[in-house]
């Protein structure tokens, strides 16, 4: 197979030289070392050749960010309890239609995928009659070391009365799926050699005195922080620090979305001044999601400052989609078909933002605040791992 000779890492092209000789494949690797982009480019090689896919995650904001659909709705999945053989369904004539063109399942956020959600995947194709996952091919792609699948304690018990461990690689599927593991190491994110390798201490669960030098009781950029509860009180504070009016900006929903769907509040609040974070990728104005600026209005119209430039801000739809099968210049193709939407100002408060919904994100400058500790393998090393280089980096810490 032949790939195309771009800025690519040796295990970038890796994965594409194996994904294209349909390979199924867990992409894995630390943050920042070009996992989206190589699988951007894998789908657009399966575009250009006509190739039926689908994309799905197993968050609402995992399946937005990859610009598919989540697995739950994909294959009509309860979204509570650990799935068992009898909990899958049968599905209706259109949904089965899908799945049955689906050659290629890239499964993003891997990290969150449990083994039990990866094998009701195969339980729903085999109750439906149709070929399972092990007859297509399948491309894992996420950092293990990186954010678990949220579980209470009750959901945890009665997933390791069937399984092993919480890995989506515990699957009973998994052991027939003769999947090859690309481990990318080079990283694109960041450049200096000291502040990759401690980081890659503390993705292994490790300690290390080089971060200590970071803290401070001055905080800069954005917070970071492990809990709701910190994160809400320093946008509470950094809003109340302002003078002025208060302005407000409600969503609206349709169709099936809720507002945990996507990264967007239904009610924003804001003053002029304050610290915001622009939520879509904008090719006009050339921000990015996760680009930090401030609030501005001008003649009573909202923006977005970045940089001393003022950039007009106006509500956005964001879409929650499903797979569906439409005509396509004459020729039958999988699509993503609009089921429900939410629009909303592409803005939020960002004097403060969890670590959770930090995950994906680059910023130049973070405070990552442990006030109150992590509470989940890979919080740290997330949190750690957003900002572009140390000399962007403070920690926030009681203890040593």
């Amino acid at each position: 197979m032949e790939t195309k000779e771009l800025n690519y890492t040796e295990g970038q092209k890796q994965f594409l030289f194996n994904a294209q000789a349909g390979a199924n494949i867990f992409l894995t690797g630390k943050a920042g070392t070009g996992k989206s982009f190589i699988v951007k480019e894998f789908i657009k090689d399966l575009e250009d050749k006509g190739i039926d896919y689908i994309a799905v995650a197993p968050t609402g904001i995992a399946a937005y960010n990859i610009g598919g659909a989540t697995i739950h709705s994909t294959f009509r999945l309860q979204p509570f309890g650990v799935l068992e053989e009898k909990d899958v369904k049968r599905l209706y004539t259109t949904k089965k239609q899908v799945l049955q063109r689906a050659d290629v399942i890239l499964i993003d956020e891997i990290s969150m995928l449990r083994p039990d959600l990866l094998d009701a995947m195969h339980w729903t194709f085999k109750k439906n009659g149709l070929r399972g996952l092990d007859r297509r091919q399948i491309i894992f792609i996420g950092d293990l070391k990186q954010l678990p699948a949220p579980m209470d304690n009750n959901t945890k018990s009665v997933l390791y009365n069937i399984y092993n461990g919480e890995e989506f690689t515990q699957a009973k599927i998994f052991k027939n799926l003769n999947v090859q593991t690309i481990d990318l190491t080079n990283v694109v994110r960041q450049d200096d050699q000291e502040f990759i390798d401690n980081l890659n201490i503390i993705r292994e669960g490790g300690k290390s005195a080089y971060f200590r030098k970071f803290k401070t009781d001055h905080p800069k950029g954005i917070i970071l922080a492990p809990h709701n509860m910190t994160v809400s009180e320093h946008n509470r504070a950094g809003l109340e620090a302002l003078e002025g009016k208060i302005y407000k900006y409600n969503a609206r929903l349709e169709g099936k979305a809720k507002s945990t769907d996507f990264n967007i509040e239904m009610e924003i609040r804001v003053k002029e001044g304050a610290k915001i974070m622009y939520l879509i990728n904008n090719k006009e104005s050339n921000l990015v999601n996760g680009t930090l600026g401030t609030f501005a209005m001008k003649e009573g119209e909202p923006y977005i400052e970045v940089n001393g430039i003022k950039f007009p801000l106006e509500p956005t739809k964001f879409t929650k989609t499903e797979y569906v099968i439409e005509n396509v210049e004459g020729k039958e193709k999988l699509v993503l078909k609009e089921i429900g939407s939410i629009t909303q100002m592409p803005i939020k408060l960002a004097y403060a933002l969890t670590i959770h919904k930090s995950q994906g994100l680059t910023f130049d400058e973070i405070t990552v605040d442990l006030t109150l500790p992590c509470f989940s393998k890979g919080q740290l090393y997330t949190a750690l791992s957003r900002v572009r280089s140390p000399e962007g980096l403070s920690i926030i810490s009681p203890r040593g």
